[in-house]
């Protein structure tokens, strides 16, 4: 169980601090049912309410990846490659799949793979598909988000960072190609 102060991914909402874990005094909520009071760490005005009975749910809730995890997670990108997938709906469920379930190294594999393929089709002239841009956005916005608050630095030296490493693997595959 978590406690007061804890920081957890609650699924496609990003990186949130435990308020409170208490009973909700509603009409036709059990009394005795205990849930987790929830602030986004993005909006300080928000609250969200989950039973703590969800905490083992797959995908719902988990806790901040570590320093550790995070520095290893950002040295496989040279080998997060994935192959494209072309129907929109496939590719949309997998995008969607990774972001509910906070899954970490989805959200990384489809953060390279989405700058990279916007940055060649700027190249041609032409934009990412707003699909696209919306999931890139999402899980940037989640990951390194989590990743700021577990490395105690801000959003935007992540991004910087990330991205600069994605620019380096991509130059270093051209350079060298299997």
């Amino acid at each position: 169980m978590y406690q007061k102060g804890d920081y957890v991914i609650y699924g496609c909402k990003g990186v949130c601090r435990i308020v409170e874990v208490t009973t909700l005094n509603m009409d036709g909520i059990p009394k005795d049912r205990l849930y987790y009071e929830m602030q986004l760490v993005s909006d300080p005005g928000s609250r969200i309410f989950t039973p703590v009975e969800h905490e083992g749910s797959k995908g719902v809730m988990r806790p901040l990846l570590s320093k550790g995890e995070v520095r290893e997670l950002v040295s496989k990108i040279p080998e997060m490659e994935e192959e494209w997938i072309r129907d929109d709906r496939a590719r949309e469920a997998r995008y969607r799949d990774a972001l509910n379930h906070g899954d970490a190294q989805a959200m990384l594999t489809m953060i390279r793979q989405l700058l990279l393929r916007r940055k060649a089709r700027i190249e041609q002239g032409k934009k990412l598909p707003v699909m696209d841009s919306r999931y890139l956005k999402s899980a940037q916005d989640n990951l390194f988000e989590e990743f700021a608050v577990v490395l105690g630095t801000d959003r935007e030296k992540v991004e910087s960072y990330v991205a600069e490493k994605i620019r380096q693997s991509a130059a270093e595959k051209k350079k060298n190609p299997v």
